[in-house]
């Protein structure tokens, strides 16, 4: 192992925020010793370029990709960015610009993970998966039973492809493999404090077919 890279894509739609994290890890970590924002932007662009276009095929036109958040850690999982870097953006989503059910409504793309691997202390998760939740999704992207339309499963199932890729990248790095990262806490004294972390490498994914919500993107009243 030679480092971590964390990539949030942070969208808006109607003044509600939407992120959507992408963990990868890399067996050359800054292997040249180059400047680390250089390295780091570098490697976020890679990840963009994977990930972006068919991830906003997946999205409703009422749908923005504000910005793109990048952090770097090193083995041990300590940050080695000094600030996140951020690339701005405001794209529009592309999959459609009809009426939705609102910011909750999304797809979730099911990811199959590998043997977990330790990243701090001893510990491990039962539940070894990760999921992306995709959406405001488009009112044509789901049928009058609660399921994905023939058409939106394929489209979403365009994006799976890309998820699951090592992607072959430029200068200092080698590759990026894209992992799921799991962890468990307890609190002491009122602070939240890490028990164990792990890392497992996301093999494949499915797309589950019933259309879902999520209550954390429910406007405040």
């Amino acid at each position: 192992m030679a480092g971590y890279f964390r990539v949030a894509f942070e969208g808006e739609y109607y003044n509600q925020k939407i992120v959507n994290v992408f963990r990868y890890r890399s067996n050359d970590w800054l292997a040249n010793s180059g400047n680390p924002f250089d390295d780091v932007l570098g490697v976020m662009d890679e990840i963009i370029l994977e990930l972006k276009e068919k991830f906003l095929l997946c999205m409703q036109g009422d749908y923005t990709l504000e910005n793109v958040v990048g952090v770097g850690y090193n083995d041990a999982y300590q940050i080695v960015t000094a600030s996140p870097l951020i690339r701005n953006l405001h794209e529009k989503g592309t999959y459609g610009n009809n009426s939705t059910n609102g910011a909750p409504s999304c797809a979730i793309l099911s990811l199959r993970c590998g043997e977990q691997h330790q990243v701090s202390n001893v510990g491990k998760s039962t539940r070894n998966r990760g999921y992306l939740a995709v959406g405001p999704l488009d009112d044509t992207a789901i049928d009058s039973y609660g399921h994905l339309s023939a058409g939106y499963a394929e489209v979403l199932d365009g994006f799976g492809q890309r998820c699951d890729n090592t992607i072959n990248s430029v200068g200092a790095w080698t590759s990026l493999i894209p992992i799921r990262i799991h962890e468990k806490h307890t609190t002491v004294l009122g602070q939240k404090v890490l028990l164990w972390r792990t890392y497992s490498d996301v093999l494949g994914y499915s797309v589950r077919r019933v259309a879902s919500y999520r209550r954390s993107r429910q406007p405040e009243a």
